[in-house]
């Protein structure tokens, strides 16, 4: 595993039984709390400018981290090959507000936007979604990259349940 994603846990700073080559990155809105933990034996922070973004996809709720990251056994400290890098997104969805239906578009602009900001600054085209996407299963894994404008024509999942 390189990647996870925890999404409202109480206190972040008491995780001790993540192992010590792994880090994270937390964010909060209002009283929700995401963190997106990382191998950091294998894997490292962009050093791009503008490589990471965070933020809440309602007002002071539902928290995003958006993160390129870079492969360390091919990395130059220093410089940064989207070929070898990755966007990772940790992210708590907000619920739709109709039984049946999708996120409407104004739900998943910020984090589209963030999204679109860090592909950019990376030009690395290859994307993980850990979300707790709080869609029904009658939404595919599709649609969501679709609405999300995720780069690319595959996508692989698990199930939504």
């Amino acid at each position: 595993i390189d990647f996870a994603n925890l999404i409202e846990f109480d206190d972040f700073s008491n995780l001790t039984s993540i192992p010590d080559s792994w880090a994270w990155l937390q964010t909060t809105c209002g009283r929700d709390r995401v963190a997106l933990l990382y191998n950091a034996s294998r894997w490292r922070i962009a050093s791009l400018g503008g490589a990471g973004q965070v933020g809440c996809m309602i007002s002071e709720d539902r928290p995003f981290i958006v993160q390129a990251f870079e492969r360390i056994d091919t990395a130059t400290e220093g410089s940064f090959d989207a070929l070898d890098g990755v966007v990772v997104i940790g992210a708590h969805f907000p619920h739709p507000s109709r039984f049946n239906e999708s996120l409407s578009d104004d739900l998943v602009l910020p984090l589209r936007l963030a999204l679109q900001s860090v592909i950019e600054a990376s030009a690395t085209s290859e994307v993980v979604l850990i979300a707790d996407t709080n869609e029904f299963t009658s939404t595919s894994s599709d649609m969501i990259t679709s609405y999300l404008e995720l780069p690319g024509n595959t996508t692989m999942s698990t199930s939504l349940e």
